[in-house]
């Protein structure tokens, strides 16, 4: 079995290096914590980054923690982390997912494998929610994280989204996680003193 993971990684690895790939200045952390500065290349449906240092590696997600580089076309920086995925029972599968709000409550994104996404715009991600181990997509997060979050926080969320009128929906869903997040965050702040 790992034989044929090791020449289906080979065959990635001749495939990535035939194509342009974007190359950023980053760090890799990997699963045994080993960290690297260098250039990385993502290969984001497949869930595989090149990574150049003093040679040219191929890394599945299995073997990454996480992934920091800035962007600098988007003037942004990016981090990835890799998580399992339980998806279909048998065997855990390993995915990279982009960061894109993190505390308490963490919002996630991964690339749409589609051939028509050109992965610039926000509807070529699917947009995901961790909390408590959980990642749960971003459509579910009335159903199965907003009980949740109410559950162990005070008044303040409720009344904020009574204030401003907020439905469960996306764009509502990520001002209510930053919400939660800052609640959280100053009642750390506030234990600490």
């Amino acid at each position: 079995m790992k034989k044929i993971f090791y020449c289906l990684l080979l065959i990635n690895f001749q495939s990535l290096s035939a194509q342009d790939l974007e190359w950023f200045e980053g760090s890799l952390v990997l699963a045994n914590g080993q960290v690297s500065v260098g250039k990385i290349a993502m290969e984001a449906a497949h869930d595989l980054i090149v990574f150049q240092g003093e040679q040219r590696m191929v890394y599945p997600a299995h073997q990454i923690n996480s992934i920091h580089f800035y962007d600098e076309k988007a003037d942004i920086n990016r981090r990835y982390i890799s998580l399992k995925n339980d998806g279909d029972g048998i065997r855990p599968r390993y995915q990279l997912y982009e960061l894109v709000l993190s505390g308490k409550a963490t919002v996630l994104r991964k690339i749409k494998a589609s051939p028509f996404a050109i992965r610039s715009d926000a509807h070529d991600f699917n947009y995901f929610v961790q909390y408590d181990q959980e990642v749960v997509p971003l459509r579910q997060f009335q159903k199965k994280i907003l009980p949740k979050l109410l559950s162990v926080s005070d008044y303040r969320l409720e009344n904020y989204i009574s204030q401003y009128r907020l439905t469960p929906q996306p764009i509502s869903a990520i001002r209510i996680i930053e919400f939660f997040n800052a609640l959280v965050e100053s009642n750390e702040q506030l234990a600490r003193n």
